[in-house]
């Protein structure tokens, strides 16, 4: 019995944007951003251990999903998350979170 059922929710909403992304589905910036609103909120507002992402330099932003993606930077689930993005993909999310309020 899973006694943490609020976790699979999170990482399946987490993942939706790389799986979709994955499958081939034409993803907007919105559709690509949805995946991190479980853990970041909606708007990338961030709460909790999870840090904001809005307003924060495209350029920081960038690097960090880089460095989740070649495991230069380490964390429980985004490692496995960002692998799941193209690297065009990361820059849309980095451009789109820094240009939110």
């Amino acid at each position: 019995m899973n006694t943490r059922p609020g976790i699979s929710v999170v990482l399946w909403c987490a993942c939706a944007g790389a799986l979709g992304a994955a499958a081939g589905w034409a993803a907007g910036d919105d559709y690509l951003a949805a995946g991190c609103a479980g853990c970041h909120g909606q708007r990338g507002e961030g709460h909790g251990a999870f840090p904001p992402l809005a307003g924060q330099p495209p350029a920081a932003l960038l690097q960090s999903l880089r460095d989740f993606k070649s495991d230069r930077r380490s964390a429980t689930v985004m490692p496995r998350i960002a692998k799941g993005y193209s690297d065009a993909e990361l820059v849309r999310l980095a451009r789109y979170f820094a240009n939110r309020p």
